[in-house]
Parts: C-alpha cells; sequence; structure tokens
C-alpha cells in the first residue's frame, strides 16, 4: 500500500512538473513576443520621429526657397548667380579654323554622301 501511494505520488509529482515546464516555456515565448513588439514599436517611433520632422522641413521656407532656385531657376532678390562650365565644354568654346573649314565642307556635301560616309566609312579597331 505504501508503495501505491509513492508511486501515485511520483506519478502526480511528474504531472505538476510537466504542466510547469509547459507553462514556462510558453511564457517565455510570450515575453519573446513582447519584446519583440516592443522593439518595433520603438522603430516606429523613430520613424514617425523622422517622417515629422521631414514633414516640418518640407513645409518650411528654406525647401520651397530651395525647389523655387532648382525647379523655376529662381533667385533671391539682390542674389547673383554664377555657372561653371565643366571641363569639356572650355574646348567647345576655344575655335579651331581647321576644324571649321572641314565642318563647312561637311554641310556642303549633299545628304546622300553625309548617310554614305556615316554607314561605309573604315572603323579602326
Amino acid at each position: 500500500m505504501v508503495f501505491a501511494i509513492v508511486i501515485l505520488a511520483v506519478v502526480i509529482l511528474g504531472l505538476f512538473g510537466y504542466s510547469v515546464s509547459k507553462e514556462n516555456a510558453k511564457k517565455k515565448e510570450i515575453e519573446k513576443d513582447i519584446a519583440s513588439l516592443q522593439a518595433q514599436a520603438e522603430n516606429i517611433k523613430k520613424e514617425n520621429m523622422a517622417l515629422s520632422d521631414r514633414i516640418s522641413y518640407l513645409g518650411s521656407k528654406d525647401y520651397q526657397e530651395v525647389q523655387a532656385k532648382d525647379k523655376l531657376n529662381l533667385q533671391s532678390p539682390g542674389e547673383s548667380v554664377v555657372i561653371i562650365a565643366p571641363k569639356n565644354s572650355r574646348q567647345n568654346i576655344v575655335s579651331h579654323p581647321a576644324k571649321n573649314r572641314a565642318t563647312k565642307q561637311e554641310d556642303a556635301a549633299p545628304n546622300y554622301r553625309k548617310w554614305l560616309a556615316y554607314f561605309f566609312k573604315p572603323q579602326v579597331f
């Protein structure tokens, strides 16, 4: 009889231990989900702050002025605009008489000769 009570007590303790371990596993999973959701909420808060900063900048006078200058080519009163040409465009400004003569001769040629020269000129590799 004592032996049966001991076995019954061991079985009950085993079931209780199994139940407790199962609940602990669920608790850890829930805590992990909570931590993940909190991190996600923090990221969303950061994104919201960045977006609100961007919205306030887009509505600012500075942004409107930059866009007016870039897209509408406007300038502020008393402001002068300087355009800096790329290096390659300087070569186009300098006039070469020999090139000008060749260009004038090519322009004088009939159109069919220009097309023949374009398609059948010798290619150097």
